[in-house]
């Protein structure tokens, strides 16, 4: 009952949020990053350069921080957006970001904060990292891959043994709504998501759609719960529109630092300027979260490349003898030894059934071939084997698919927001191409079987959901951690329209003890 009333007093302060927003001339209402035992990070985005004003208070604390307004050219609306999209050329001024740090705090603790800025003030709440003998909830998802265009766009929706091209029961927007909805009232500690967050990253109004999700017009989770991103392909991605049709180097490295300008992560230590906020780490209670970076591996299109599009972005190569695979390595020891559980998040999924489960190459599906293939991945399988990585979440196929190989879970939890695939290969594959994954434990498209009463779905079958993991010691005091694939139902009258939502889990729960 507490934890129903405290969602309620939550979503109802988001509505209020919301409405002062527009009146403070926020273009993105702040939000919380790089979370630590002893700080945590708030950033927001505003039209004008005004300086803002952070207040931050618990029972006997309370500290007030001015913000430093950055000019963030990153931002900019690309010349084709801009002459497509905008008749008011107010409306695609350059935006000036506010970043401020607060530190000397207590962990596991809740602390309010409000941004004042001009005349208007923002309000909401964060928890700093606990101690390690405290419980974790986290959520996980990937490719909501956001554009405004997502409104009255359903996807694909194959059916079993059937319709290759049925279409959803909702459009995007919505799905990827109540998926958020669904992830605020179970009150994670933090949300990742690996990869692929908005669809084209040089497009700013793909990024404009991810924050009015995120922290704006529809919802403002991430005013509450920190987000870890990572890097997919999409965020490497220019774009459909005038000069940016394909990937490009120069195009590529302009999307990418719209993500960075947007996100505050832990330092890695690189001794490349270029790689330093790629990949990272966060010690959280008592497990370890480690982000990679797995865009463009190195050498250009050959078995070691998952992209072979994109000819070279400075992504950090994650093969053996890459920096980014001894820092891996190095973190995997170090967890391994210091925390209770190790998770890793990445977007190219090595191990599924979908389209970029096919070997690398440019052949194309009909030859078994993708140019954007997760399988070059699988290079990394024996490291987290060695080091006891409990799972992996990637995405990139848009299915949820499981998989156990060599004691590590992976995951595909690719259904945030945007596509619901069925398979391209293996049983019902939409290829027929001789192909299987023969580590799969968990497939929603065949899996759970969906049941109809005439024109009403009644259970079963793939939608928009997330990962939800939580870890905690047991009654008899042995860590524990249970892993739930989460599904937003879409609840359907007699006519075979919507009319709610209810949080499922798919019978794939998976419980794991620390050795």
């Amino acid at each position: 009952m507490k934890k129903t009333l405290l969602s309620a007093l939550i979503l109802a302060g988001i509505h209020f949020n919301s409405v002062a927003s527009d009146q403070a001339n926020f273009k993105v209402n702040p939000y919380l990053q790089n979370p630590t035992p002893t700080s945590m990070t708030i950033m927001w985005v505003t039209t004008d350069d005004k300086a803002g004003e952070l207040t931050v208070s618990a029972e006997g604390f309370t500290e007030t921080l001015k913000s430093t307004p950055t000019l963030a050219k990153e931002l900019d609306y690309y010349p084709t957006e801009v002459e497509k999209y905008f008749t008011n050329q107010a409306e695609t001024q350059t935006p000036y970001i506010h970043r401020i740090t607060i530190d000397g705090l207590k962990p596991g603790t809740q602390y309010q904060y409000e941004v004042a800025q001009g005349s208007e003030k923002y309000a909401a709440h964060f928890t700093t990292v606990p101690n390690k003998d405290s419980s974790v909830r986290f959520v996980v998802y990937s490719d909501s891959e956001t554009e405004p265009e997502s409104t009255g766009k359903t996807r694909r929706w194959s059916e079993p043994y059937g319709d290759f091209d049925r279409q959803y029961l909702v459009d995007q927007t919505v799905g990827y709504q109540e998926n958020i909805r669904v992830m605020l009232e179970r009150q994670p500690n933090f949300i990742a998501i690996a990869g692929d967050l908005v669809e084209s990253g040089n497009e700013q109004r793909d990024w404009d759609e991810f924050w009015r999700h995120n922290a704006g017009e529809y919802n403002n989770i991430a005013s509450y719960i920190p987000i870890l991103p990572a890097l997919g392909n999409h965020e490497n991605y220019p774009g459909p529109d005038g000069g940016m049709k394909e990937y490009n180097t120069e195009l590529a490295l302009q999307a990418i630092a719209r993500y960075k300008a947007y996100f505050d992560v832990p330092d890695n230590g690189s001794k490349v300027d270029a790689y330093k906020d790629r990949f990272y780490r966060v010690d959280y209670g008592p497990i370890t979260f480690i982000t990679l970076d797995t865009s463009d591996g190195k050498e250009d299109k050959t078995d070691k490349d998952t992209n072979w599009r994109l000819p070279g972005v400075n992504a950090p190569d994650f093969n053996p003898g890459s920096e980014q695979y001894e820092w891996l390595e190095k973190q995997l020891a170090d967890a391994q030894k210091n925390s209770q559980f190790t998770f890793v998040q990445f977007h190219h999924v090595p191990y599924s059934v979908g389209p970029h489960g096919f070997p690398t190459g440019n052949g194309g599906f009909d030859n078994g071939q993708d140019n954007q293939s997760g399988v070059p991945v699988r290079i990394l399988t024996p490291l987290f084997a060695k080091y006891g990585v409990d799972a992996v979440f990637a995405g990139h196929d848009e299915m949820y698919e499981h998989s156990l190989v060599e004691g590590v879970h992976f995951y595909d939890t690719g259904t945030g927001g945007d596509g619901l695939r069925g398979p391209y290969f293996g049983k019902d594959g939409k290829y027929k191409i001789d192909l299987d994954n023969p580590y799969q434990q968990f497939l929603a498209h065949l899996d759970a079987p969906e049941v109809w009463k005439d024109k009403q779905l009644v259970s079963g079958g793939k939608h928009y959901g997330h990962m939800e993991v939580n870890v905690f010691q047991n009654d008899q005091g042995v860590w524990t951690t249970e892993i739930s694939p989460v599904y937003v139902f879409p609840i359907m009258d007699k006519e075979g329209q919507v009319t709610g939502w209810e949080r499922r889990v798919y019978q794939d729960v998976v419980t794991l003890t620390a050795q």
